[in-house]
């Protein structure tokens, strides 16, 4: 049996979820039903736009972008193959070291920054697309191959066509199903006024030539959101309340005070205190607007007395109100709000280790997920493909498994301590408890250990001999902390 109102209609059942309640705290909540690809069809360009324009006039946009790509990019990634051919692995490592400095066209940026600007790129517009030029032999390159950075707007979002049955061209990305087979390019920046571009004669590049370099947020998306866009409305209204209270007290600095009188009489009056018309025809109306200069007092009429502003009130809880603002927007960008401000108050060692590690945490995953597979692995592995088929590579069988000598160990930048006593002696302490090993510790370093090993026995080896040329017969047991790390440490306090 139901149960019925006055009009016998049944009564509504309530939602499963609160958040899906319409009338009445759902009321005027727009939540549109759409794709992955068709969100972003015509946000894609105004998202780009507004934070560019952000980045360019917006501290806390600049420094929330810069402070992120910087975390994730540091001096730039330490690549090291990992191919079991030992010879080949000793080459290529030689070679890279000059490639890593010729990848740019322009010769302005070495690996690193090319690193550095594509995930700026990708943070600030969402996407950017990383396209291979190859050179000639005789080029002077030790391996025929450049790339180019393009910004996001140089594939036209859209671009949508049907070419055939299972084939066609997705916001200027062609797929034949599943599968991306080229990217459709403006010959030039679309906004930079240097030449005319249409849809019409963009060029198709093979989408072996491209790496899309994006964070794609949705399953199914083909372009990405900049990772500003939740708190694109919180910096532009933020920032223009600050800036209008900026301009507020600049202009209420130029006043000293004002004097006035307890009563008028008739004969004081010769506008019209609240128009400002004159009241006699002889009179000569009131100017709308006076040029203020500092230190001024507002004069009013005879029997006046000062009243001095108080020019130093910033407005009750301006303070709380503005660091509560700039947590929200610092939880938009994904980044600690001390980090994105600046403002440090409160905290110590502890507080700071707790959020600059979840802090890292996300970063790490840009690292080992966005720029190092997407951008380095990538142009690594194009490296690769070209010193073998020119013959400066001798890989046998790269043509059955080619995955051997892709196989590369992308080591980011490290993080500096943020206790360097304990730190170091948790490292030390890890390897040996067998619960790490030097090779990973090194590789959070972001450096060689085989390399710091020979650097270290070179070091060792020139002390011994500077020894023996001193004249120093009975050299000491430990030759200098360098040396013993492993020694000093069977002696070091508990730090932790």
């Amino acid at each position: 049996m139901n149960i019925v109102d006055r009009h016998g209609r049944p009564f509504a059942s309530a939602q499963s979820y609160e958040g899906a309640t319409r009338d009445p705290r759902g009321r005027n909540w727009p939540a549109p039903s759409v794709g992955p690809n068709r969100a972003l069809a015509t946000a894609g360009k105004p998202l780009r736009n507004r934070t560019r324009h952000a980045y360019r006039n917006s501290l806390l946009m600049r420094s929330g972008l810069n402070k992120n790509t910087t975390n994730e990019i540091g001096k730039g990634y330490t690549l090291i193959s990992a191919c079991t051919d030992e010879a080949f692995r000793k080459e290529i490592q030689r070679l890279w070291l000059v490639i890593s400095k010729q990848l740019d066209p322009w010769g302005d940026l070495n690996f690193g920054g090319i690193c550095h600007l594509a995930a700026l790129s990708r943070r600030m517009s969402g996407e950017v697309f990383i396209r291979r030029l190859n050179r000639r032999l005789d080029s002077g390159l030790i391996a025929p191959v450049q790339v180019e950075l393009l910004e996001a707007d140089m594939c036209p979002q859209d671009l949508n066509r049907q070419l055939g049955p299972n084939h066609r061209i997705v916001q200027g990305i062609e797929f034949i199903g599943k599968l991306k087979v080229a990217f459709w390019f403006y010959k030039a920046h679309p906004d930079d006024g240097i030449e005319s571009v249409s849809l019409n004669d963009c060029i198709r590049v093979p989408a072996r030539d491209v790496l899309h370099h994006y964070k794609p947020t949705r399953p199914g998306q083909v372009r990405a959101e900049p990772e500003t866009a939740a708190a694109l409305i919180k910096d532009r209204t933020l920032h223009e309340y600050n800036d209008n209270e900026l301009v507020r007290k600049r202009e209420r600095a130029g006043l000293t005070g004002v004097l006035y009188r307890e009563g008028f009489g008739e004969e004081a009056w010769e506008f019209d205190p609240h128009t400002g018309k004159p009241l006699f025809a002889d009179a000569d109306a009131a100017n709308p607007v006076e040029t203020i200069s500092a230190g001024t007092w507002l004069r009013m009429v005879p029997g006046e007395k000062a009243m001095p502003f108080d020019g130093d009130n910033t407005g009750q809880g301006y303070a709380d109100f503005l660091r509560w603002e700039s947590l929200l927007y610092a939880a938009g960008m994904d980044i600690p709000y001390p980090l994105l401000t600046g403002d440090w108050a409160g905290l110590n060692d502890r507080l700071v280790r707790a959020f600059l590690n979840e802090y890292r945490r996300s970063i790490s995953f840009d690292q080992e997920n966005l720029s190092g597979f997407q951008v380095a692995f990538g142009i690594w592995r194009w490296v690769v493909e070209v010193l073998i088929t020119t013959g400066q590579l001798s890989a046998p069988g790269f043509a059955n498994d080619p995955w051997k000598y892709y196989a590369v160990d992308v080591r980011p930048d490290a993080w500096k301590h943020l206790h360097p006593e304990q730190d170091i002696n948790a490292r030390n302490k890890a390897v040996a408890s067998h619960i790490s090993n030097g090779e990973r510790e090194a590789a959070e370093y972001g450096t060689d250990i085989e390399k710091n090993m020979r650097i270290n026995a070179r070091l060792l080896k020139q002390w011994e001999t500077i020894l023996k040329e001193e004249g120093v017969e009975n050299p000491p047991a430990k030759l200098g902390g360098l040396f013993s790390a492993s020694e000093n440490m069977e002696h070091a306090d508990d730090e932790t």
